[in-house]
């Protein structure tokens, strides 16, 4: 795949995934994406979106401030 930014070639990764939302910061790490190699930009495939919103969804209903989560074992 080739990055839409910059042309550069997008590489299986991980990234670290911020939320903010109703006052509250969800930190979900290791979350797989695409990187580009030559930019950094990062691209979610469908599955890990649909991971992502799962998680979100959850967290944010069962704290009352900022959860940090590891993707592996929230997903």
């Amino acid at each position: 795949m080739t990055c839409l930014y910059c042309k550069g070639d997008m590489v299986p990764s991980t990234t670290i995934h911020v939320v903010e939302i109703d006052k509250k910061i969800i930190i979900v790490r290791n979350v797989p994406c695409l990187k580009c190699t030559q930019c950094g930009e990062t691209v979610y495939t469908g599955d890990t979106v649909e991971q992502l919103e799962k998680i979100v969804n959850t967290l944010s209903q069962l704290m009352t401030e900022i959860a940090v989560v590891e993707y592996s074992h929230a997903a």
